[in-house]
């Protein structure tokens, strides 16, 4: 987990870091972000004529906790954490958002400041908009409008599921939920993170996730690799995971079928 001293580091050099535009935007494909493959043609268009692609690193700062949100994100490829910070330095992931929606929902709904430290835990490609935009589409698309509500439902029932979990289930139960999430929103088997990060992340201490990892590995559920952990059997661990996962997979699979969506 981080120190204080680390978060403020963090934060100082992580602001500095602009994001960068994506070298080849030409090869973006904003349908891979669910929320923006679920509109139709014309109001798909109208939203991505208003946006422009950005690469983030890892660790980038997209809002700091209370910031002015100027922007939204529609993460392609990369996957963006919020998280709760805390007096002793320590910090807990309250929600992660990759392909399936947005991060700025607060600039919508929500008073337009940043509820959490929010960054960036896997590399990748986002689609920015400059929330005045988003805020006049938003108010004047009814596609637009109930997909970002459909957005804010998932992001809700995230939360709520994750704190249930966070009390009420084991470490290797976390585990196999937080993999499966990150499988989810990655849309790949292999996740890009260590042992390390994800221990911040779920706020347990990294001997924890070693011996939990260690179980899964003899269970032939994952692989470990240099900086990444490889999903060998999905199966695995969604029968190893309890039962949050499967409330969790059911709202992620409403942004997936968009013929579900009418249902939600």
């Amino acid at each position: 987990m981080f120190s204080s001293q680390r978060l403020q580091n963090a934060g100082r050099d992580e602001r500095a870091a602009e994001p960068k535009r994506h070298p080849d935007s030409k090869l973006v494909v904003p349908a891979r972000n669910l929320l923006i493959a679920s509109l139709p043609h014309p109001d798909c268009s109208e939203l991505i004529q208003a946006a422009r692609p950005v690469h983030f690193s890892v660790g980038d700062v997209i809002y700091e906790d209370g910031s002015e949100i100027d922007y939204a994100y529609f993460p392609i490829d990369a996957v963006i954490s919020s998280l709760a910070l805390l007096e002793d330095g320590s910090s807990v992931e309250v929600s992660m958002t990759g392909r399936e929606s947005l991060v700025g929902l607060p600039a919508l709904i929500g008073g337009g400041r940043a509820l959490h430290w929010t960054r960036i835990s896997v590399a990748g490609v986002t689609l920015r908009i400059p929330t005045t935009d988003l805020r006049r589409l938003f108010n004047s698309n009814q596609s637009l409008h109930s997909a970002i509500l459909r957005a804010y439902r998932g992001l809700f029932t995230q939360i709520c599921q994750r704190s249930v979990c966070n009390s009420r289930h084991t470490l290797l139960q976390r585990l196999c939920v937080y993999l499966l999430m990150m499988n989810d929103r990655l849309d790949s088997d292999e996740i890009p993170m260590t042992q390390d990060e994800i221990a911040c992340r779920i706020s347990v201490r990294r001997a924890g996730v070693s011996t939990a990892g260690s179980m899964l590995h003899a269970m032939h559920a994952i692989d470990s690799r240099r900086g990444k952990i490889v999903i060998v059997d999905r199966a695995v661990l969604e029968n190893t995971a309890c039962e949050c996962y499967r409330v969790l997979r059911q709202e992620f699979e409403t942004r997936e079928d968009p013929r579900s969506q009418s249902k939600a």
